[in-house]
């Protein structure tokens, strides 16, 4: 009797969860390690202007800046949640897009085709607090529209002394007091600066690279080309090549510069129409 009881519960509980997910969509939970994983650091020394606002309470502010997603307790000092979702995730091409859930509990994350403006099948619920993401089937629900011109607010919400991520400060609203999401000491990068150039400017090419063998070459800002992907060393030679494998950049290091080999690299056209030139040595990023 009583295992004729607990059979009939289950039954009850499986339809009960089954209308309550063909009312929401259907709900997959996705394994962290195949669905998210740590912002490219590497694509982030520059143009910390371009963040796109989409959470902001009196306790945390949700933001993105190129693949990466962003939580931030400004009352507490801390980075809450940074992670950027996997190849694979959306079609190819679909750019992600992220919203604060009208409960504010979770971050809503859409996929849109900027050429023809069409969503993906699916979306994404990252919850705050468990820390786990779900994809979910059909069109995105439940999320809150920022009470305020995006566009403005963003404009005073963030401000950087320079176009380094590492200089960006957040102001809340009515607020004079900066806050300071990223810690020079917690973004894993090492930046070179190309000599002749003043190592401030936006202008100037960069060489970022990572430990764990990814790097960002930057040379000119009027190119949308993101050049970033993995190197290789081999004695002193540090060879890079794009993610879609269409360039190839080579680099040896004398001491603790790198020296540009122009012979086997790609061309590389700056903006003022000259050729990087052979030999042209990158130095450490003074702080």
């Amino acid at each position: 009797m009583k295992r004729r009881i607990g059979n009939t519960l289950i039954v009850i509980l499986i339809t009960v969860s089954a209308l309550l997910l063909s009312s929401m969509g259907s709900s997959e939970r996705v394994a962290q390690s195949e669905s998210v994983f740590q912002p490219s650091y590497h694509l982030m020394p520059y143009r910390a202007e371009f963040i796109n606002l989409f959470y902001e309470t009196p306790e945390r502010v949700g933001f993105q800046v190129l693949d990466g997603i962003f939580l931030y307790n400004y009352q507490e000092g801390y980075l809450e949640a940074e992670f950027a979702l996997s190849e694979g995730c959306f079609e190819q091409e679909y750019l992600i897009n992220p919203w604060m859930s009208t409960d504010k509990k979770s971050i809503i994350i859409g996929g849109v085709n900027h050429s023809d403006g069409t969503w993906s099948d699916h979306y994404y619920s990252y919850d705050i607090k468990s820390k786990e993401m779900a994809r979910i089937s059909g069109d995105a629900t439940k999320v809150a529209t920022l009470p305020f011109s995006a566009g403005d607010r963003q404009m005073e919400a963030f401000q950087a002394d320079s176009w380094e991520l590492e200089d960006l400060r957040y102001y809340p609203m009515g607020s004079d007091k900066a806050y300071i999401p990223f810690k020079v000491e917690e973004i894993p990068t090492m930046v070179y600066v190309m000599q002749g150039n003043e190592q401030d400017s936006p202008l100037s090419p960069k060489l970022t690279l990572m430990a764990d063998g990814r790097f960002q070459f930057t040379y000119s800002l009027l190119s949308s080309y993101l050049n970033y992907g993995e190197y290789s060393i081999k004695g002193m030679e540090y060879k890079m090549v794009t993610k879609d494998g269409q360039y190839t950049y080579v680099f040896n290091k004398e001491g603790s510069n790198f020296v540009f080999d122009a012979e086997r690299s790609s061309r590389c056209i700056l903006d003022d129409r000259a050729e990087l030139p052979d030999r042209a040595v990158f130095s450490i990023k003074r702080s």
